[in-house]
């Protein structure tokens, strides 16, 4: 975490996230087409992915080669793939907005959380890499994007909204991991490196799991005030 390699991925994602959005704006681009583009981000994320995890087995096993358990797209990042595809090919105006109203915040802070720790490699001689960081920064830019273009609210309805439907990815997520045995998705079996301050755990599973949504609520919390904010401010006006 934070060597030279992970700072120079770093100011790489932030210049292609600004760059992203300054095209947006000056293309005029439409909230659908801002759509179209992340799915098709998506789709190229996952077979860099899998094709880097299969080339990887084949390597190592000389034999035939499975995806393995834990790279399903069962994190939390990994499951805007379902909600993008889902609000581009959905004629539900009210599901559409359910689904970006969940992604919105979910992309920006799990993009960030993703880029600050990394699970991954930082070495530029690795295609996973770019994969991993490019991905990140491509829903971060998203969910900048959305806020600009999608015309949604992000009033308290739309934190309940948020909080809702993260808890039952949660809920679900524990009986995945259960079935699955070897994954730990959402992190929720363990934390995603080891020694990080809070997310450890050194107190045990438990005061790591509430110290984990605690810090969830938070994130999610802070991410929205500035929203209420400027809603207030605005109707006052």
């Amino acid at each position: 975490m934070f060597n030279t390699e992970h700072i120079l991925w770093l100011v790489i994602c932030t210049v292609a996230i600004v760059v992203g959005a300054i095209l947006a704006v000056k293309k005029g681009l439409s909230f659908q087409n801002g759509l179209t583009i992340t799915c098709a981000l998506c789709v190229a994320s996952e077979v860099v992915k899998i094709f880097c995890v299969l080339i990887q087995q084949e390597r190592v096993n000389n034999h035939g080669v499975f995806i393995k358990e834990t790279d399903l797209p069962f994190h939390l990042c990994s499951l805007q793939i379902f909600f993008a595809f889902f609000a581009r090919l959905t004629k539900n105006t009210k599901a559409r907005d359910f689904a970006v109203t969940f992604m919105i915040p979910t992309c920006a802070l799990g993009g960030v959380a993703a880029l600050l720790i990394p699970t991954i490699s930082c070495a530029f001689t690795n295609a996973r890499t770019y994969q991993y960081f490019l991905y990140h920064a491509g829903i971060i830019w998203f969910a900048a994007f959305a806020v600009c273009r999608s015309g949604i609210k992000l009033d308290f309805k739309a934190f309940l909204k948020t909080l809702g439907c993260l808890m039952t990815i949660v809920f679900l997520t524990f009986y995945v991991n259960g079935a699955l045995q070897n994954t730990n998705f959402l992190y929720l079996s363990e934390p995603p490196l080891d020694g990080l301050p809070i997310l450890n755990m050194d107190h045990g599973w438990l005061v790591y799991f509430l110290s984990y949504m605690a810090l969830a609520l938070t994130l999610i919390l802070l991410f929205f005030l500035p929203f209420w904010i400027y809603n207030k401010v605005k109707s006052k006006q």
